[in-house]
C-alpha cells in the first residue's frame, strides 16, 4: 500500500495548485459579475479581466514549476524559478490593464454616463478618454520597469541616458517632443474635445475631432476622409471651435431693382416685424434690416439676426426660412429682385462684318 505522504511524481503540487487557483478565480469572477448590473462598468471590467487573470495565475505557477526543474547548467536561476514567475506576473498585470483600456474605450459613452452623470456628454467622453490613456501609459510603465529590472539598469545609468536623451532631443527628436507636449496641452487646456467640429483657417482644415493622441489628432473631414494633424499645428495656429458657437449669425444680402426704390422702407419694416415675431430668432441679439447702398445693377439691402441655437442645422433651417420670407415680402410689395442681364448690340452692316 503506497505511503499517503509520498509527494506527487515530478513535484506536481505547484502546477496543480496553480490550476486550482485559476479555476477558483474564474468561478469567483463569474459569480461576482452575475450579481452586478448588466452594462455596469465594474461588471464589464471584471469580465474583461477574467481571461487575463486566470491565464496569468496558471502561467505563473507553471513557469515557477518549470524554472525549479531546469538544470542550473542550462539556465542559472538564483531564486529557483521565481524570476520566471515574477516576469509572467508583470506581463499578466500589463495584459489586464490593456484589456481594461479596450473595455472602457469600447463602451466609453455608457460608462461615462454612469460615472459622471452631472457633466455634459463632451466632458464625460473627454475624461474617459484621459482615463484610457492613463491606463495605457501605466501598462507601458509597468513593462518598462520590468525590462529595466531584468537588464539590471541602475539609477546612474538612467541619469546618463537622460543626458544623452536630452542631446538627442536637441538634435533629432524635437518634433516628437514638441508634438507630445502640444498633445499634453490639449488635454490640459481643452480648446476642443472629441466630437467637436473645428476649423484651422491657416491650414485650410475643417473636420470633427475623432481622437486626440499624444502626437497626432485625428479629424474627420466634411467629405468623411480621415485627417491626421500633428499636435504642434494647434499650438502654432488659431483654432476655431465651431461646436462652441452659442448663437448662429444669419447674414443675408439681397437687392431690389432701381425702379422699386419707393418700396424699400415698407419692405424693411415688414422684414423687421418678421424678425421680431420669428421663434427661431434670438430677440436679445442684434437684429436689423438696412438699405446699404446703390449697387451696379441693384439697390442693396442686408438682413442680420442670430439664431436661438448654436447648432449648424438649426442655423441653416433659419436661413432658409428667412430667404423664403424675403421673397414673399418683396413679391407682396410688387417689387422685383434684379438678376444679371447681357445686351448684345449687332454691329452696323450685318452679322457677317467684324
Amino acid at each position: 500500500m503506497p505511503d499517503p505522504t509520498t509527494p506527487l511524481p515530478f513535484d506536481l503540487q505547484l502546477p496543480l495548485t496553480g490550476l486550482a487557483l485559476s479555476l477558483i478565480s474564474l468561478l469567483v469572477i463569474n459569480l461576482v459579475a452575475r450579481r452586478l448590473r448588466r452594462g455596469g462598468m465594474v461588471r464589464g471590467l471584471l469580465l474583461a479581466a477574467r481571461l487575463s487573470v486566470t491565464v496569468t495565475i496558471l502561467l505563473c505557477t507553471l513557469g515557477w514549476w518549470l524554472g525549479s526543474l531546469l538544470s542550473p547548467a542550462l539556465i542559472a536561476l538564483d531564486r529557483d524559478g521565481r524570476e520566471i514567475r515574477d516576469l509572467l506576473l508583470v506581463l499578466g498585470v500589463a495584459w489586464t490593464l490593456l484589456r481594461w483600456k479596450g473595455e472602457i474605450s469600447a463602451h466609453s459613452s455608457g460608462y461615462a454616463a454612469q460615472l459622471l452623470p452631472a457633466l455634459d456628454e463632451k466632458e464625460r467622453i473627454f475624461l474617459l478618454d484621459v482615463l484610457t490613456k492613463l491606463i495605457g501609459i501605466t501598462a507601458l510603465v509597468v513593462l518598462a520597469l520590468e525590462v529595466m529590472r531584468l537588464l539590471g539598469v541602475s539609477a546612474a545609468v538612467l541619469v546618463t541616458a537622460g543626458g544623452f536623451g536630452a542631446a538627442a532631443v536637441g538634435f533629432g527628436a524635437r518634433e516628437i517632443v514638441s508634438n507630445s507636449l502640444s498633445g499634453l496641452m490639449l488635454y490640459i487646456n481643452r480648446p476642443f474635445v472629441v466630437g467637436d467640429t473645428i476649423e484651422i483657417p491657416n491650414e485650410s482644415l475643417t473636420g470633427s475631432v475623432e481622437n486626440i493622441g499624444w502626437f497626432y489628432t485625428q479629424l474627420r473631414s466634411l467629405e468623411r476622409q480621415p485627417i491626421f494633424v500633428p499636435n504642434t499645428i494647434f499650438s502654432a495656429n488659431p483654432v476655431t471651435n465651431i461646436a462652441e458657437t452659442d448663437k448662429r449669425r444669419i447674414w443675408i444680402e439681397f437687392g431690389l431693382s432701381y425702379d422699386d426704390r419707393p418700396c424699400i422702407e415698407p419692405i424693411v419694416a415688414d422684414l423687421e416685424r418678421a424678425l421680431a415675431q420669428h421663434p427661431g430668432v434670438d430677440q436679445d441679439k442684434t437684429r436689423a434690416v438696412n438699405f446699404t447702398g446703390y449697387g451696379e445693377s441693384s439697390l442693396d439691402l442686408r438682413l442680420l439676426c442670430h439664431a436661438t441655437s448654436g447648432d449648424v442645422l438649426d442655423g441653416w433651417a433659419l436661413r432658409q426660412d428667412l430667404l423664403l420670407r424675403i421673397g414673399e415680402v418683396v413679391a407682396a410689395h410688387g417689387a422685383a429682385m434684379p438678376f444679371p442681364t447681357r445686351t448684345l448690340i449687332q454691329a452696323p452692316g450685318g452679322p457677317g462684318r467684324p
